[in-house]
């Protein structure tokens, strides 16, 4: 009786460790269409007036990271003409980069991100983003 409950534990374990390796090892969701995929994190999260960390992951058609890109930032907030900030993003490794902005003003931006490579990349993208 111990020994099945002792295997039947060793067994959950193990697979709930595999699936603990098989997420952290997929940096997007699934293969898409377009040739980069970026996807954004904050922090704080949720995005608050002030000092705020913008950390995007980017990755290539294949969920691959995207490594030694160089990434350009800018933000506009959409309900206000004239409040706006840019900059480069540091190169985190495995594909990820980040940049450190103050939002002085709550509401919706639109942050646009430039990816730039020696290989020929050059991809922009659009994103929503809402600083409460």
């Amino acid at each position: 009786m111990h020994k099945t409950i002792f295997i039947s534990l060793v067994i959950a374990l193990l697979a709930l460790g595999l699936t603990a390796c098989g997420t952290a090892a997929t940096p997007c969701e699934e293969v898409s269409d377009k040739p980069v995929n970026i996807r954004a994190n904050y922090n704080p999260t949720p995005a608050v007036t002030g000092d705020i960390e913008l950390i995007f992951s980017v990755t290539d058609a294949n969920c691959n990271p995207i490594n030694g890109a160089t990434v350009e930032v800018s933000a506009d907030h959409t309900d206000m003409t004239g409040m706006n900030m840019s900059g480069a993003a540091t190169d985190q490794g495995s594909g990820t980069y980040s940049i450190k902005a103050n939002f002085s003003m709550s509401g919706n931006w639109k942050l646009t991100v430039y990816v730039h490579n020696n290989q020929g990349l050059d991809y922009k993208e659009d994103i929503d983003f809402k600083v409460e």
